[in-house]
């Protein structure tokens, strides 16, 4: 449905670099990157709003590369919404259709059964400054998917609402998905966002792809530090693998090695640790960890229905784990900063990088 090949756009210092991705039909595609990245020069590249200076665009087996943005058939939804203040919701979900010239009946039905379908339809008759953010942008998705987009196109649209609201949407873009079929192409820098609504993520930064593929296979393999973070990994240990395992700065890490590199000493890297197995630890075989040892509880945070630790070993060196609430409840009443308890890395899910 959509293919981009090489595609380069310089504008002043910035720089998209031979971009390559394809977003099959039906399709829901995330572009994951921090601030500044070109996730949005990337999205309005696709829109026809730059001109790329490599490549091509594909949009449903056409090159659109030098189609003007009007015939492109693409929906866009910004963050800010793109709302005509000076229109009603209606109004506003029916600019696109009435551009096209459809007959007012068809308009009218079309702009009922798409705002019955999102919910929206007692705010018909109201007008933009009077909605809240949820509503706006509920009405911005409307206006877009009216026109039967091959992609819709979704600029950080979740970023501007507070966090039930936008919870509330992240559920609503997934039944949208789910009941239209329509692709989407969508830009965030939010982990939780990203991992809830795409079946294929693009790691992106400083204008460049780091690597692309199913959520799992990228939060599992990462193929670098630098995405390994991007995706939420907080804990590396540097390693240099040996005969049986990996030597690290917490000792031995016995793992079978029969999963990385088989060159030995001087092989260094470092071990991605997704997480921490804290006492009392599950009741398993010895062999299903890679280290075990006490560490002293350091911070303690609650956040997102979770509690989060920082655990530092002897040595002095921090590490990060999740527990949810309830885990924690079932530890023992000193679990507390300041004192030590006995942790383990469970070698399921860990990886290893150069």
């Amino acid at each position: 449905m959509l293919q981009l090949n090489n595609i380069t756009v310089n504008l002043g210092k910035f720089r998209l670099d031979n971009i390559s991705l394809h977003v099959q039909r039906g399709g829901y595609l995330v572009i994951l990157g921090p601030t500044g990245t070109g996730k949005t020069v990337l999205l309005e590249t696709i829109a026809g709003l730059h001109r790329s200076d490599k490549g091509r665009i594909y949009i449903d087996g056409q090159d659109a590369t030098r189609l003007p943005p009007a015939i492109r058939n693409l929906g866009v939804v910004y963050q800010d919404y793109a709302l005509f203040p000076h229109l009603t919701v209606s109004e506003n979900i029916a600019f696109g259709l009435r551009l096209k010239k459809n007959p007012g009946i068809k308009v009218r039905q079309t702009v009922r059964k798409m705002a019955d379908f999102l919910g929206i339809e007692s705010l018909l008759e109201r007008r933009p400054l009077n909605l809240s953010g949820g509503e706006r942008q509920r009405v911005a998705l409307a206006r877009a998917l009216v026109l039967k987009p091959y992609v819709l196109l979704l600029d950080e649209p979740l970023s501007a609402l507070d966090r039930q609201t936008r919870d509330r949407l992240r559920r609503e873009l997934k039944r949208i998905h789910r009941k239209t079929g329509v692709t989407i192409f969508h830009i965030t820098h939010d982990l939780t966002e990203a991992f809830f609504l795409a079946d294929h993520l693009i790691v992106m930064k400083d204008g460049s792809i780091l690597q692309q593929g199913r959520p799992d296979e990228i939060l599992r393999s990462p193929h670098d530090r630098m995405v390994a973070e991007l995706v939420g990994i907080h804990n590396f240990l540097s390693a240099t693998i040996q005969k049986h395992g990996f030597e690290t700065a917490l000792g031995p890490f016995n793992m079978p090695m029969s999963s990385f590199a088989t060159s030995k000493g001087k092989d260094q890297g470092c071990l991605i640790i997704p997480d921490w197995c804290v006492e009392p630890m599950p009741a398993r075989d010895n062999s299903f960890y890679g280290w075990q040892g006490d560490m002293r509880v350091t911070d303690l945070n609650f956040m997102d229905g979770q509690v989060e630790l920082e655990l530092t070993h002897p040595e002095g060196k921090c590490f990060r784990t999740a527990l949810s609430r309830r885990e924690l409840a079932t530890m023992p009443e000193q679990f507390r900063p300041g004192e030590e308890i006995r942790v383990g890395i469970l070698t399921d899910g860990v990886s290893w990088i150069r």
